[in-house]
């Protein structure tokens, strides 16, 4: 087991090559093992997905569809429309073989027009004519959840074939109360927030989270239980957020790196679906894909 400080001096790479030596792969090897059932929209995606927050690259697109990954997520807000115009890129000719997702930040006084017309735009540079989820991104206003045009334009883009579903994603500090109300007026086919072991109930020491900057969700349990009761999809995202200020031992397993054993942390609870992570580069994604199916 590599020592923990001793961790953060090793690079990704050193630390890679000690967990494909330890699972005997080589990095063409490396691949998705397990795909989920998305909750009652009946999507398989990857149980470990590629999140675009941090890439515009579409080599990166391919190289992580071509080792099994399914379900891309990206946000018309990503790099200024560029992450868009990459996942667009990236699976040119392969749309019909992947899950995609993407987001807008609508507002509480925002019309269906303006909402379409954002969609639209996120379509041309998708390069398709529609996605599998769309969601309404950075959620931490209610009163956005209560504008009537959200629904409405959601239910109209639904039926012209531009969106599958909708969703809300969120890690704010009202993320519960607006998880609460999207499922209690079934505006959401699938929520995406932020959780990973630093929001463990069992955690006492609270003073290293004040340098986590995604809020802490006490209420995350309750929520995740009543979603998947609803049968309403749950992905997690910022799922290596706080995972090096925590003892993970319980999920770290001989010549594993610290991604791994949060991945396993977040695979151990049954109502998360799967997750999202930002993925930058070749062995970063080898990396993260060695945990699939854990």
């Amino acid at each position: 087991m590599v020592d923990r400080r001793d961790f953060l001096r090793i690079g990704t790479g050193a630390a890679l090559g000690m967990a494909i030596g330890e699972t005997t792969a080589t990095p063409a090897e490396v691949s998705i093992r397990r795909y989920v059932r998305l909750g009652r929209t009946e999507l398989k995606v990857s149980d470990i997905s590629f999140g675009a927050s941090s890439s515009s690259d579409p080599a990166l697109v391919r190289y992580a569809f071509d080792r099994g990954v399914n379900y891309f997520d990206t946000a018309e807000s990503y790099r200024w429309g560029m992450s868009e115009e990459a996942i667009g890129e990236g699976l040119q000719g392969k749309r019909d073989k992947v899950v995609l997702s993407t987001k807008t930040k609508a507002g509480a006084s925002d019309t269906r027009d303006e909402m379409m017309k954002t969609l639209e735009g996120s379509l041309r540079r998708l390069g398709t004519g529609h996605v599998d989820v769309y969601f309404n991104h950075s959620m931490n206003d209610i009163d956005r959840l209560k504008n009537d045009e959200w629904r409405e334009f959601t239910d109209l883009a639904k039926r012209q074939g531009k969106i599958r579903f909708r969703g809300i994603s969120g890690h704010g500090t009202h993320l519960a109360e607006c998880i609460d109300y999207a499922l209690d007026h079934d505006l959401a086919d699938v929520i995406l927030l932020a959780y990973n072991f630093s929001q463990d109930p069992s955690i006492i020491d609270k003073l290293r989270h004040t340098f986590h900057w995604s809020s802490i969700q006490p209420e995350l349990p309750r929520l995740l239980a009543k979603a998947k009761n609803k049968d309403v999809g749950v992905l997690a995202m910022k799922t290596l957020m706080g995972a090096r200020l925590n003892d993970m031992r319980r999920f770290e397993k001989p010549g594993g790196t610290f991604s791994q054993a949060a991945f396993r942390w977040i695979f151990s609870d049954p109502h998360v679906d799967a997750l999202l992570v930002s993925m930058t580069g070749k062995p970063q994604i080898d990396e993260f894909l060695i945990a699939s199916g854990n």
